[in-house]
């Protein structure tokens, strides 16, 4: 089974945000690919995975990501 999660963050200033998280996309996933996309005054987060295992846990970690981005950013 395949999953794939599609996740909008707005974001002050997309733009640092997602320098924040590039350098993080050389990391090699086995299972799954995650692409990062700027729309507008978004952030645009796409993973895929091969399976639901997969999936969850690259959610996981993005997400943590994301999180740790957004309050560095407000300090």
């Amino acid at each position: 089974m395949k999953g794939r999660a599609e996740l909008r963050f707005p974001a002050d200033d997309a733009c640092r945000l997602a320098m924040a998280l590039w350098p993080e996309l050389d990391d090699d996933l086995h299972r799954g690919s995650v692409q990062l996309d700027q729309a507008g005054d978004a952030l645009r987060l796409t993973i895929c995975a091969d399976d639901v295992v997969s999936l969850r846990a690259a959610l996981n970690t993005w997400l943590r990501l994301t999180k740790i981005a957004l309050e560095m950013e407000k300090v």
